[in-house]
């Protein structure tokens, strides 16, 4: 595994609402507006584009309207200086989460996994990291990520980072070296890139990715920095839906066992610990009901109601910073009830 250190989310705000410039606030206007708001929303929510493809979206799309909260007009200033008008929609989370699931799309919340990126750019043989949001290749890059809900970390670039790591270390993937710079950013996944022209001219982009112990390499070439771009983001949203998202189409609550869980968390000494995790639970998406199950001395046991699968549950509470996994002796603990039981520590 790249990253030996605990992960953490970070909360994305702002997932279903939307922000879309319009020329005026006709009725042609605004309902275009509203159409584009809602599908901005559903890419945020699924993480991927290929969700505003299937039938059921694409028909809710004709009637945004009726997912709208409120909406309201705005004027912002452009990098040329120039106003453009935009319209602030608001849409409902129960509604949208709905249609979601009506259309077994993955509902990713708003706990997300955290990626560091490491873009090294290559200039005929001089090679520099960049994380300055001027660069054209990383002002895309953040901002198809905020399209998508994306949180994205860059490194600092301080004397820490330049005692660490080089560009060199980067262009030549010396894991043990990035992990090493990695670790202060405790970041879930690591995204390095390495840029250069090549002799037609072409820019061209070679990505490793990591996420837990399984390596990704992909490549991307064009004219211009979207097409190196898109497919990236399309590569980062399918691996981190596919282990952090909710997927729609799991078991009934009903079924006790096959969707509950126990949830073991030691050194819980004082009674604000246990509001700060109760409150926390319930917060997590995926989770439907929390109980207090039992408690012997530091240790409380919590008994878990999930709406999805388990596993995929399992990855959100792993990614809160103040639940340290312990590692037991026995590879998977059950309870009497064959509930799997996951075991933390307070921090």
């Amino acid at each position: 595994m790249l990253l030996a250190v605990p992960a953490f989310s970070l909360t994305v705000e702002g997932l279903y609402t939307a922000q879309v410039p319009i020329k005026d606030q006709s009725s042609k206007q605004v309902l275009g507006a509203k159409k584009i708001g809602l599908a901005q929303v559903i890419v945020k929510v699924t993480g991927q584009t290929q969700s505003l493809n299937h039938s059921g979206i694409r028909a809710a799309l004709k009637n945004a309207e009726t997912y709208l909260q409120r909406f309201s007009f705005s004027t912002t200033q452009l990098l040329d200086g120039q106003p453009q008008a935009m319209m602030e929609l608001a849409f409902d989370r129960l509604q949208v989460d709905q249609l979601m699931r009506d259309s077994g799309m993955p509902i990713w919340g708003t706990d997300r996994a955290a990626v560091l990126v490491w873009l090294v750019e290559d200039k005929q043989g001089l090679r520099q990291i960049v994380n300055d949001n001027g660069h054209p290749m990383v002002a895309q890059i953040m901002a198809q990520a905020d399209q998508r809900g994306m949180p994205l970390l860059w490194p600092l670039l301080d004397l820490e980072d330049q005692v660490s790591i080089n560009a060199g270390a980067l262009w030549g993937l010396f894991r043990e070296t990035i992990k090493q710079a990695s670790s202060r950013y405790q970041a879930d996944a690591v995204l390095v890139g390495r840029m250069f022209q090549d002799s037609q001219q072409l820019w061209r982009v070679e990505w490793n990715f990591w996420l837990d112990e399984v390596e990704q390499t992909w490549s991307s070439q064009g004219a211009n920095v979207a097409t190196l771009v898109d497919p990236l983001q399309d590569r980062l949203a399918s691996s981190l839906v596919a282990k952090f998202a909710l997927t729609t189409s799991a078991q009934s609550p009903s079924d006790d066992v096959s969707q509950s869980a126990i949830l073991r968390i030691d050194q819980v000494t004082q009674i604000d610990d246990y509001v700060d995790i109760l409150a926390m639970l319930k917060t997590i998406a995926g989770i439907q009901r929390v109980q207090l199950h039992s408690a012997n001395g530091s240790t409380l046991e919590f008994r878990i109601i999930a709406q999805s699968q388990l596993a995929q549950v399992k990855s959100i509470v792993d990614l809160k910073r103040r639940l340290q996994a312990v590692d037991d002796i026995a590879i998977a603990q059950t309870d009497a009830s064959k509930r799997p039981v996951w075991h933390y520590q307070w921090n």
